[in-house]
């Protein structure tokens, strides 16, 4: 969803004044790290967590599960707050801090009733359940909640109850009243978030004992990565108990795989990668997904290219109807290889986009494509080129690939889709902003759709070229486990390196 100018200029009020807590104001380690830090001062040499602290096997396990020891200031809700928003680079442990935020709620309020809101019930479950931070991963074995998967519910041992909703579900919702409710993601919520978010606030209402006497209110933790959307503009202007948070992905760098960092690093400093990596929140971004991609700083000329690919992809993005004046069929083959800085580079090789009422014209043009770009693709275990015919199939189904059989019996892959178009170009976007991704020779017509693409729904025959440009690249080069975040929670089993300058790299 791409938020209106009106929107933007309304939102970029609604920043101003607001306190955010960073690890320059609120520190950047947690106990565990400092403690640890401490120690390897003293000692003059790197050593483990429980050599340094002398802990014993008991202690060890308390420190494991004790979430106030491993949690850094930016994932610690202060202690008194309505909302905790907590906005995240990828792999800040955003996850783990709602976790431990709903355990320590439970622990403390026999009488908590808790909700718990995700994406999807599968995405919930995945995630914020049985996930590597998820609640069962980080609740004690003294404290370990009953699992009851049927009525979608947690209880603890003391009374305390989670139930959990996913987004799309808002209307089931209706009738409940909690006193503690984690949302996780709202970015990725489906349909209309706004009333979802409204419905968590209608909901969010009952006390028990221990909140009044206490004097606490009901109260919610956000935890997301940020976008420049109406439901963040709705979040940010109710401002009433509002504590924000913000931390970016090298602050958890000790629990990342090496890979994944050296790309964050690389694209951090982008327009999309402020938003993905350091958890920033503009609602001044372009809303032209690649309007800040200088093409020619990273173009190849066409003698200049690679001679061979690690794998080679045609994408196709079939168009709708049988008229000549139907939308163009997208054809963009894309070469991909990994160079020398470690990271898997793309060449956008060519665009063979065409118009034709004949379903059979655009198949035929995408195999003849494969045929005349295999032979530069590594082959693989059984000597056949790594090269293959990608298409969507939310147009058309099945009937995608069996066209393409008609044609020639080659290799293709399809994926129905399950994100918008803006979600997919998003991390395209900041690939090619960070200069890893390469326009071989010119592609005029290709380069220009980019311009001005929003990824907006309903775009059509604006999107052809550029949809199928983003789709192998999301999805062989953006979701490769090599680029993807370890497991954002874990007692760190080295030490730190101490204060560093990371985010200036």
């Amino acid at each position: 969803m791409v938020a209106s100018a009106a929107v933007l200029e309304e939102g970029e009020r609604l920043l101003a004044g607001i306190t955010v807590i960073t690890s320059e104001t609120h520190g950047r380690y947690s106990r565990v790290q400092r403690l640890a830090l401490a120690a390897r001062r003293r000692a003059g040499k790197p050593t483990s967590v429980v050599d340094a602290l002398a802990l014993t096997a008991q202690e060890l396990v308390v420190l494991f599960y004790e979430s106030e020891y491993s949690l850094r200031p930016v994932q610690r809700p202060p202690a008194d707050y309505r909302t905790f928003f907590f906005m995240g680079g990828r792999g800040t442990g955003k996850t783990f801090a709602g976790s431990a935020a709903v355990i320590d709620e439970a622990r403390a309020d026999p009488e908590a009733r808790i909700l718990i809101v995700g994406p999807t019930y599968s995405e919930i479950v995945k995630n914020q359940i049985e996930g590597t931070s998820g609640i069962l991963a980080l609740s004690p074995p003294w404290f370990y909640p009953k699992l009851e998967k049927s009525k979608r519910r947690l209880v603890w041992p003391n009374g305390a109850q989670a139930t959990w909703l996913p987004a799309k579900n808002a209307d089931k919702f209706r009738g409940h009243q909690y006193t503690f409710i984690w949302a996780d993601e709202p970015v990725a919520w489906k349909g209309d978030a706004i009333a979802v978010y409204k419905e968590c606030r209608a909901v969010n209402r009952l006390l028990s004992s221990r909140m009044r006497r206490l004097g606490l209110c009901a109260r919610m933790v956000i935890t997301t990565t940020p976008a420049p959307t109406p439901l963040f503009k709705e979040m940010l202007s109710d401002r009433e108990g509002l504590v924000l948070a913000r931390s970016s992905t090298l602050e958890n760098k000790e629990n990342l795989d090496p890979a994944y960092l050296r790309y964050v690093r690389r694209v951090m400093n982008t327009t999309e990668g402020r938003r993905e990596f350091r958890g920033e929140l503009s609602f001044s971004m372009d809303p032209a997904l690649y309007r800040r991609v200088n093409w020619d700083a990273t173009r190849v000329p066409t003698k200049s290219r690679p001679t061979e690919f690690d794998y080679i992809v045609v994408a196709v993005d079939p168009a709708t109807g049988e008229k000549k004046s139907a939308d163009l069929h997208g054809i963009v083959v894309v070469g991909v290889r990994e160079e020398a800085d470690g990271l898997d580079h793309v060449y956008v090789l060519q665009d063979a986009s065409l118009q034709s009422p004949e379903p059979s014209a655009w198949a035929k043009k995408a195999v003849d494509c494969l045929r005349a770009w295999e032979p530069l693709a590594k082959k693989d275990g059984r000597g056949r080129p790594r090269a293959w015919i990608f298409a969507e199939t939310n147009t058309g189904g099945s009937m995608v690939k069996s066209t393409i059989r008609q044609v020639a019996k080659v290799k293709v892959k399809t994926e129905r889709a399950m994100q918008s178009k803006a979600e997919r170009a998003a991390p395209v976007s900041a690939m090619a902003e960070a200069g890893l991704v390469h326009m071989v020779g010119k592609h005029k017509k290709l380069e220009e759709q980019l311009g001005k693409f929003t990824g907006q729904e309903g775009g059509h025959g604006r999107d052809d070229r550029a949809d199928a440009f983003a789709w192998p690249i999301y999805k062989y080069v953006c979701k490769k486990k090599k680029n993807a975040g370890a497991a954002e929670r874990g007692v760190a089993e080295s030490l730190p390196t101490g204060e560093d300058d990371d985010e200036a790299e």
